[in-house]
């Protein structure tokens, strides 16, 4: 009887199973490299509380007489739901800077808001709400805007939730007795 041809590796294709393939020489593998562990540092970043993201504006609140007149106009507003989309955002970022008569004078920050149609739009809602005036936009600094107003408010009532749920006693005994801890951004005012 004649012996078996020996195994050729190059002939065999790759997903066949090797069961008699002879075990490749070590000798010619290089060295496995020493890994050594890499220290980590615990460094927690700086939480971006929601206080600190509704309190972050562009320039400050700077109340004024005429943006009392121009917040409680355009809340008057949209509690009628008379103004809407680009409208509304007009009317929120805008300062009422000057009443000359019958001209009202404001401001925006953006020029997208200051469009023609949107002017327009908001002239209508402020006419059929009683106030028969024509309006100026004009592009600056906004330091008074009925938004403004709004955030502010925002963040006062998340700094009261905040402190409300920081010296609540029942809060204060389960982050001392338990190790807990009271997770950023999981506090919602009501």
């Amino acid at each position: 009887m004649s012996e078996a041809p020996p195994l050729d590796l190059d002939d065999l294709p790759p997903w066949e199973e090797l069961d008699e393939a002879p075990p490749l020489a070590q000798a010619d593998a290089p060295p496995a490299p020493t890994v050594r562990p890499i220290p980590v540092r615990d460094v927690a970043p700086a939480p971006a509380s929601r206080t600190e993201v509704l309190k972050r504006a562009e320039a400050p609140l700077l109340l004024t007489p005429e943006g009392d007149v121009w917040a409680e106009v355009v809340g008057q507003l949209q509690a009628a739901e008379a103004i809407t989309a680009l409208v509304r955002e007009l009317a929120l970022q805008s300062q009422l800077l000057g009443r000359e008569g019958d001209v009202w004078r404001l401001r925006v920050e953006r020029e997208s808001l200051n469009m023609p149609s949107t002017r327009e739009r908001l002239q209508t809602a402020l006419h059929s709400a009683g106030h028969a005036v024509r309006l100026q936009v004009e592009l600056g600094s906004v330091s008074d805007s009925p938004a403004k107003r709004n955030a502010q408010a925002a963040a006062a009532k998340m700094d009261e939730a905040v402190q409300l749920i920081t010296q609540d006693p029942l809060v204060q005994s389960l982050v001392r007795d338990y190790d807990a801890k009271i997770v950023p951004g999981s506090i919602q005012p009501l």
